[in-house]
């Protein structure tokens, strides 16, 4: 009888212990379907204030002529926005799908700066323009083409909006040896390294980083440009140069331009006072240095849509004629 009695009151205690993780997951459930909900709440009012945003600032015939432009869209697209953007290799792929092996909706405009022809769209056409993450793939000649007829394509009073990699950052953690700044975006973001920190020497912090900084200014490190540079050839070519800034401007030289067409690679550099000269000699008049997120144009403060790459490591400039 004792014995009957102890097993029942371990089976008691089993199924108390069941129903207390039935209930436990029943609360954890109601959570999740709580949280989901909110944040679909605040999906739609965002999208909501988003699009007041435009009727607030624009009326009817501007949002029909839609004058917004998104030079190098990648995936962006938006009913209200015209994008441009070139392809790219034998197979004509734009550029998402090149990179990254995804499908790219159509643009409105097939516009390639290399070939240094106007923008297929009349003078002051267009009230804002924006340019994420694509003036460091073009060499200077072609930047400054591209910030000329951003130039000519913007109405008095117009917008344009660059956010490109900031040098400045990537100057300071190279020189002061704070190697995660690169890592973080090479094992975090990008997971192209597999090895954990704990595994590095110290030669191999400072010839992964070094390789990092001559990729993110030139195609030296890509095996069919005419000159290749292996991680450790980085570090030397670096060190080669009391300026970083001249060793930038050194592995752009020694890029080919023929090579980019096809894979788009980066073949220039910019800091906020490299880019505001740029932007001055095409004419603007009003060139300042922005943040993330913090544009002087309200619909540009769209995180779903802008400054979304590498905001982090990015420089954030508007300039206004």
């Amino acid at each position: 009888m004792m014995k009957q009695m102890k097993e029942l009151a371990v089976a008691e205690q089993q199924i108390d212990s069941k129903i207390a993780e039935i209930n436990k997951d029943k609360v954890q459930r109601d959570k999740i379907i709580r949280k989901s909900a909110q944040q679909t709440m605040v999906s739609r009012i965002d999208r909501r204030f988003s699009g007041d945003v435009y009727d607030l600032f624009y009326d009817e015939t501007d949002l029909t002529r839609r004058p917004f432009l998104n030079i190098g869209p990648g995936s962006f697209r938006h009913k209200i926005w015209r994008t441009a953007d070139k392809n790219y290799g034998e197979d004509n792929a734009a550029w998402t799908k090149m990179r990254r092996g995804v499908e790219q909706p159509p643009v409105d405009y097939y516009w390639d700066v290399y070939e240094r022809k106007p923008f297929p769209e009349k003078d002051g056409f267009f009230k804002v323009i924006y340019c994420s993450h694509v003036i460091e793939h073009l060499f200077a000649e072609d930047a400054a083409f591209l910030c000329q007829e951003a130039r000519r394509l913007l109405e008095p009073g117009g917008t344009f909006r660059i956010v490109c990699p900031d040098a400045a950052l990537m100057i300071r953690a190279y020189q002061t040896q704070d190697w995660s700044y690169f890592l973080n975006y090479l094992i975090v973001k990008t997971q192209r390294i597999k090895i954990p920190l704990s595994r590095f020497t110290d030669t191999q912090f400072k010839e992964v980083c070094a390789e990092f900084v001559v990729e993110w200014v030139s195609l030296l490190t890509n095996r069919k440009n005419p000159k290749h540079l292996s991680k450790a050839d980085c570090v030397e070519f670096l060190d080669s140069f009391s300026c970083l800034k001249d060793a930038f401007d050194a592995a752009s030289k020694l890029s080919s331009r023929d090579l980019n067409k096809e894979v788009g690679g980066h073949v220039n550099w910019f800091d906020a006072a490299k880019l505001t000269d740029v932007l001055e000699r095409a004419g603007f008049t009003d060139v300042r240095r922005s943040s993330y997120l913090q544009s002087s144009v309200p619909i540009l403060r769209d995180l779903r849509y802008f400054d979304r790459t590498d905001p982090e490591m990015s420089l954030f400039i508007e300039a206004r004629i």
